[in-house]
C-alpha cells in the first residue's frame, strides 16, 4: 500500500500537481526545499544524528528522492532496535548504536517514554511547552565526537559530499562543536532549533545559529518541524549551506527540476 501511495505521489508530483494527506502539510515546504538542494549540493551521505526509528531516513527517500548513503545515530536502545529493522532492508543505510556529543565517554541520556523526546536534556519543569507526567528511564550511552567519527566513517564508506542532519532534542550545538574544524566537512546542515523551551539548558536559535555561521555556514531554510505547540512558535529546522556552496550562483539550482 506505501509503495502504491509512492508512486501516485510522484506521478503526480511530475505533473505539477500535488497530492497529499492534511497531516503533511506542515511539511511540504521542507520536502520541496530537500529535494532541490540535496541534489544542488550533489550530496552523496546523509549523517542521522538523533535518527529515533528512523523517520527522517524514510521521508529523505521517500520524499527528498535521495538514493545515497545514510547513516543513522541513535543511542537509545530500544529505538534502535526499531531503526536496525527498518535499516536491514536498505544496503545504502546504516545503523549505528551511539550518541554524538561534543566530548567522547558516558553520558546520562533520559530515555522518556515517548522515544522521539529522548535526550541528555531533561525537561524544563518550568515551561508551558514541555509534557506533563511522562515516564523515563535515565541509562548511560556511549558518546563519540564527530571528530573523531569521522576518519573511519569516510574510511568505510567513501563519501565525498556529506550532509549533516540533527535531531538530538536541545543537543544539536553539542555534536555540531564535537566536529572541531571538521564541521565543514559537511557541505550543508540541518538543525532542529528552539525558540521557547521544552528541556532545561537548550540553547536558543540565535547562538545556535550564529556557531554555525561563526564555522562558515549561511542560512538556506527555516521550516516547522510540527505544529504541537500552536498557536506557539517553539521550535523550527533550519537549513544551512557552506558558504562556498551558496556562491555559486543561482543559475545551477535555477536551472535544476523543481518538482
Amino acid at each position: 500500500m506505501r509503495k502504491t501511495i509512492d508512486v501516485i505521489e510522484r506521478v503526480f508530483r511530475h505533473a505539477g500537481l500535488l497530492v497529499a494527506p492534511t497531516w503533511r502539510t506542515v511539511q511540504l515546504d521542507e520536502e520541496k526545499h530537500m529535494r532541490r538542494l540535496l541534489k544542488y549540493l550533489d550530496i552523496d551521505c546523509i549523517f542521522d544524528v538523533g535518527a529515533n526509528v528512523g523517520q527522517y531516513a524514510e521521508k529523505a527517500r521517500r520524499n527528498f528522492e535521495f538514493n545515497g548513503r545514510i547513516i543513522s545515530f541513535e543511542p537509545n536502545p530500544v529505538a534502535f532496535e526499531q531503526l536496525k529493522a527498518k535499516s536491514a532492508n536498505d544496503h545504502l543505510w546504516e545503523a549505528v548504536p551511539f550518541a554524538l556529543g561534543s566530548e567522547p565517554g558516558l553520558l546520562n541520556f533520559q530515555a522518556y517514554d515517548d522515544s522521539k523526546l529522548g535526550s541528555f536534556l531533561e525537561f524544563d519543569e518550568a515551561s508551558p511547552n514541555a509534557p506533563t507526567n511522562m515516564g523515563k528511564k535515565t541509562i548511560a550511552v556511549q558518546v563519540e565526537t564527530l571528530a573523531a567519527a569521522l576518519p573511519s566513517l569516510n574510511e568505510k564508506y567513501g563519501f565525498k559530499r556529506p550532509f549533516l542532519k540533527m535531531d538530538t532534542q536541545g543537543f544539536d550545538l553539542q555534536v555540531a562543536k564535537g566536529a572541531g574544524d571538521k564541521l565543514p566537512t559537511f557541505l550543508g546542515i540541518q538543525s532542529e532549533v528552539s525558540f521557547g523551551t521544552i528541556y532545561s539548558k537548550t540553547p536558543m536559535f540565535d547562538e545556535v545559529v550564529a556557531y554555525y555561521q561563526s564555522q562558515g555556514f549561511t542560512i538556506s531554510r527555516l521550516f516547522p518541524n510540527n505544529d504541537v505547540h500552536f498557536p506557539r512558535l517553539v521550535e523550527m529546522d533550519v537549513v544551512m549551506i557552506r558558504d562556498d556552496q551558496a556562491n555559486l550562483g543561482l543559475s545551477k539550482l535555477g536551472s535544476m527540476d523543481e518538482h
